[in-house]
């Protein structure tokens, strides 16, 4: 009975914790909200970055190399676990 209530206690702290974060990503903070009478920001001016598409055709390549390297670590071992134990 004692780890039904831990456990509901924990869900309930779960719960409240999300909706306290969720509260408070929709309330506009103080920064952002100028307040009346005062002047606006100062703005930086930034430089246009120049035109052109700088990746390359098969850039991806090294990615999806690496993602069949990381599932066949991760594989790897559980495979040989179950041939192990049989």
């Amino acid at each position: 009975m004692k780890a039904v209530s831990s456990f509901g206690i924990f869900a309930i702290l779960l719960i409240a914790l999300i909706g306290i974060l969720a509260l408070t990503n929709f309330s506009p903070s103080l920064a952002s909200a100028p307040a009346a009478g005062t002047a606006p920001l100062v703005q930086q001016v930034t430089p246009t970055p120049p035109g052109g598409d700088p990746s390359e055709i098969g850039s991806t390549d090294g990615i999806l190399l690496m993602g069949v390297v990381i599932s066949v670590i991760v594989t790897l071992p559980l495979l040989l676990r179950k041939r192990n134990k049989k």
